[in-house]
């Protein structure tokens, strides 16, 4: 039988191989059919096969147990199987394994052995009791498969379940995880737990300009650079994108988190090697919340910190800002704005109002600046630095624009037809609609549509907006140009335009920002400021318009400083179109 024998057919051995002594008697038995083929299909599996006495004696293995394991035949019979342990399984797993094969029944695992080189391999394996004539058990024979490559690849996809394959770092899932357990700790031990929120700043700009291969050699740097601000039991992880997150445990009070705020923003200080020669300087921008007072679970925190994020970004970047409660109610507003801005054009809910641009040499409107307003049913009156950047970001601002400026039109051509034939209209378009590709089609479309003078309309454009992609500006400026539209850069001195550019749009219109307007009168830099637009503006044969003017004080020094178009509460607030016809005399 094949449990007493450890030999092989004569014709599986290669020429001039010995064979043993145990073999030799067992060919010249007189086996019967069955045993020899069950003992050359042992012979010749591919499986591990190994039979050992009751005292664990190996007496016999086959050739798939010599190729898997490495080790002939001849130098492990005699010895026991335990010359495979890895030692990476406890005394417990081979107390357990012999209990059970002590009882006459199979034991079943995932062995981690150790090849003759000494390489680990992973073997699924069979362990079972054979039993002599009188029921007692002779001997026990193990078959196993080397499930190494599967192990493996299970592991590696439990790995990238996990961790990030960038950076190597926990990602959202394992994170998850870590932040419930290390709440459910500091639960017990009553002690706190700091989430912090770090983002990358203007990190699109490096992917679009330097490309996607030196972002994310960005990536594995910030991430390098984050794993050394904090102990081995905290954690750093990926978010997605370039959003990291870092879990600190057994916090004590906030100034331990606002130290390792501190220790981040100091680590992004020195240069990126990423980008040679010159390298990059990289910045970051950190929200914190704590557990329990900001948050009691893994997804308030993780949201209270990324509030806390975009207002540290809105602050200038490069800073860190702990969760404030107001910023909750803030961002719930944003919520409902979201929700309800998206019907608002349908009902009806959106019209233009005016604000006069005053000459000052004969104290009348020369033009009128179209400006959206939102008058919700919900939220009421709803100010424009609130619901403006909603439409920018969800797209809605191009069809929203794209009606305002037939309204303007419209009610600005009624105004021209009555009373005010030479009265100018000037339109804001944000960058986003400037971009638009069929931005030109719809101002030339509706100009047509309602008979309005090309030369009366003057698109208003900030100094971001054209600096962004300064020769595609230009192409849609010329068109725009040889339309005949006027063209003004609004909140001009606030950018970082080049003069030379500036020259070679054909802009009619600066608009000198209301900030210098406003501080002028206390701030020497802001009147030099406003001095310096001034004489750029005549040198280069330019109209110069004074934002937000509220006071006779700031009137007299636009005055002074050469600046005769005017625009702000001193004269006029925005009215609606009704309103507008009492802006004129007569």
């Amino acid at each position: 039988m094949i449990a007493s024998s450890h030999s092989r057919p004569e014709a599986e051995h290669p020429p001039g191989e010995t064979i043993s002594a145990a073999e030799a008697t067992y060919l010249k038995r007189d086996a019967s059919p069955v045993t020899q083929i069950l003992a050359r299909a042992v012979e010749q599996t591919d499986d591990a096969v190994m039979i050992t006495r009751a005292d664990g004696i190996i007496e016999y293995v086959n050739p798939g147990f010599e190729r898997i394991t490495g080790y002939r035949a001849g130098d492990i019979v005699g010895r026991r199987p335990s010359v495979l342990a890895s030692g990476m399984h406890p005394p417990a797993f081979y107390t357990h394994l012999w209990q059970t094969i002590g009882r006459g029944e199979s034991f079943r695992s995932v062995f981690t052995n150790r090849r003759s080189s000494g390489e680990l391999y992973y073997e699924e394996k069979t362990i079972s009791p054979i039993r002599a004539v009188d029921e007692t058990i002779s001997h026990f024979v193990a078959t196993g498969k080397d499930v190494t490559e599967r192990i493996a690849a299970e592991r590696r996809l439990e790995y990238l379940a996990n961790y990030d394959a960038l950076t190597g770092l926990p990602n959202r899932s394992l994170l998850h995880d870590r932040l419930t357990q290390a709440i459910q700790r500091a639960h017990r031990q009553g002690k706190a737990v700091a989430v912090q929120f770090v983002d990358l700043d203007r990190f699109k700009l490096i992917n679009d300009t330097l490309g996607h291969n030196t972002g994310d050699r960005v990536l594995i740097e910030a991430a390098s650079r984050l794993r050394q601000c904090l102990r081995a039991t905290d954690t750093v992880a990926r978010l997605g994108g370039d959003e990291f997150i870092l879990i600190q445990e057994d916090v004590d009070s906030p100034d331990v988190v606002e130290q390792v705020a501190r220790k981040v923003l100091e680590a992004f200080a020195p240069r990126f090697p990423v980008a040679p020669p010159q390298g990059l300087f990289v910045s970051v921008s950190i929200g914190l919340a704590l557990y329990p007072v900001d948050g009691l679970t893994p997804d308030e925190l993780l949201m209270r910190a990324d509030l806390a994020m975009y207002r540290a970004k809105e602050g200038g970047r490069n800073s860190f800002r702990f969760f404030e409660a107001a910023m909750d109610a803030s961002a719930m507003r944003t919520l409902t704005l979201e929700v309800a801005i998206r019907g608002a054009l349908e009902n009806r809910e959106f019209a233009v109002a005016y604000q006069p641009i005053i000459d000052t040499h004969t104290q009348h409107p020369i033009a009128v600046e179209a400006l959206l307003r939102w008058h919700s049913p919900v939220h009421g009156t709803v100010p424009p630095d609130h619901f403006i950047p909603l439409l920018e970001e969800n797209g809605l601002i191009v069809p929203v624009s794209r009606w305002a400026l037939r309204e303007a039109l419209r009610q600005v051509r009624r105004l021209q037809q009555t009373t005010q034939p030479d009265l100018r209209l000037a339109f804001n378009l944000s960058s986003r609609q400037f971009r638009d590709v069929g931005l030109l089609q719809d101002v030339i479309a509706a100009l047509d549509e309602l008979d309005f003078d090309p030369h009366l309309l003057e698109l208003e454009l900030t100094e971001s907006a054209l600096m962004d992609n300064p020769e595609a500006s230009a192409a849609v400026l010329e068109t725009l140009h040889t339309r005949g539209i006027r063209v003004a850069v609004d909140d001009f001195g606030t950018g970082y335009s080049s003069l030379a550019y500036l020259m070679r749009f054909p802009v009619r219109t600066l608009k000198i920002d209301r900030s210098f307007v406003h501080e002028m009168e206390r701030s020497r830099e802001a009147a030099t400021i406003v001095r310096a637009i001034t004489s750029l503006a005549r040198s280069l044969g330019l109209d110069v318009v004074g934002e937000g003017v509220e006071n006779v004080a700031q009137l007299a020094l636009l005055q002074e400083l050469g600046c005769h178009q005017i625009q702000g509460f001193l004269f006029s607030r925005p009215v609606p179109a009704e309103e507008l016809a009492r802006s004129f005399p007569g």
